[in-house]
Order: structure tokens, then C-alpha cells, then sequence
């Protein structure tokens, strides 16, 4: 089975029907990924189909979250999930911040040869970004904790956004742990295909 083939069934098993051409442009930033990760270890995943599972299949799995125009990927790494859910959602704006060097250069040549144009990268350090109260999603698959996640990303929404926050088995201490800030809206599994571990996404709103 060719990537393309892969990338197809695993969004089609979640729901997700992709155009060809977004599955190509995916198949693309996919060898990038690959070719890039070779020298500058931006993934400690090297197996091609295990980056089609658990990098791609796994951002592909938020798509129904993506309800907003504006949404910033907080500790994006190489992309993951914001420059995937660019490549499948052209018409909204997506911010990819990291402040790791290597993994924004990466992203900056992925932006400009594969032409995604709804994408900014800033290489800056969450707590220092100035764009506050600007995003209807702040997404992040990358924070040791919720209540990190949440101490540094809290003034990113607009009072109508919310915090999606993609975690691995369900992280009831981490909930319990959360200051009173924010209330936790929504807890649900998400079925990746091919992945056996289990997968959560917790949406949280700021309060007031």
C-alpha cells in the first residue's frame, strides 16, 4: 500500500474524507519529515509507517475540533498537529509556535515548498508571544501536563476559545489539578487507526 493509500484509509476509518490533493500535499510534508528528520532529528520516530500513524493519522484525529477560524499550535515540533490541520483546512489561520530553531526552519521550508499560505511560524517562547485574546483554538499534543499547558497558554483565547489538548490515556490527576481558571467542557477518546495505546483530547474553556 502506497503512503497516499495509507493516509486515505486512516482518515476515511475516522471520518475524515480528504480531497486528493490534500493527501498528496500530506504525502509530501510527510517526506520532508523524513528527509529533514535524518539530519536534524526533529522526531525520534524514524519507521515511515509509524510516522503516518502516530504523527499524521494522530493530528488528523483533531480535525473535528477545528471549529474556529484562528488556532494556535503551542510546542508544535514539526508541525504536529497545526501544520497538518493547515494543509487540510487552507481557508483558516494557523499559527505554529516553537521555540526550538531547527523545528521552525524545517517548518519555514515546508511552508514555502509546498505553498501553504495559511501559516505563520514563530520561533518564540510561549510565554514571551504577545498575540493574547486572538485565537479561537490554543492546541497543543506536546506539554508534560494540562496545568502546563494551561500556566502558559492561558491568556492565547478569545473569551469564546477554548484549550484543546491532546493526551495519551485519560488524565484524571492532571484534570483534578487544574487551577480554577478553567473548566474542563469536554473529555473524549479518540480512535486513531493502527495506534493500540489510547488517545484523549480535553477541551477546556477559561472561566468568566
Amino acid at each position: 500500500m502506497t503512503h497516499f493509500d495509507t493516509i486515505q484509509k486512516g482518515a476515511l476509518e475516522m471520518g475524515a474524507s480528504l480531497s486528493d490533493e490534500t493527501i498528496q500535499t500530506l504525502v509530501h510534508y510527510l517526506a520532508m519529515l523524513e528527509k529533514w528528520n535524518k539530519a536534524y532529528n526533529l522526531t525520534a520516530i524514524r519507521d515511515t509507517e509509524q510516522m503516518i500513524t502516530l504523527h499524521l493519522l494522530d493530528s488528523l484525529a483533531t480535525l473535528p475540533y477545528i471549529t474556529g477560524e484562528k488556532i494556535i499550535d503551542v510546542g508544535t515540533g514539526p508541525g504536529l498537529p497545526g501544520m497538518v490541520l493547515a494543509i487540510c483546512y487552507p481557508d483558516k489561520q494557523f499559527t505554529l509556535l516553537d521555540s526550538n530553531g531547527k523545528k521552525t526552519r524545517f517548518l519555514t521550508q515546508v511552508k514555502m515548498e509546498l505553498g501553504i499560505n495559511n501559516a505563520i511560524v514563530a520561533n518564540e517562547r510561549v510565554e514571551k508571544y504577545p498575540h493574547q485574546g486572538e485565537y479561537d483554538h490554543v492546541i497543543s499534543r506536546a506539554f508534560a501536563s494540562l496545568q502546563d499547558m494551561i500556566n502558559w497558554t492561558l491568556p492565547l483565547p478569545k473569551e469564546t476559545g477554548n484549550f484543546l489538548a491532546m493526551k495519551g490515556v485519560y488524565p484524571s490527576d492532571e484534570i483534578a489539578a487544574l487551577p480554577k481558571e478553567v473548566d474542563v467542557i469536554l473529555t473524549e477518546p479518540l480512535n486513531v487507526p493502527n495506534i493500540q495505546a489510547e488517545r484523549h483530547m480535553v477541551v477546556m474553556t477559561r472561566k468568566g
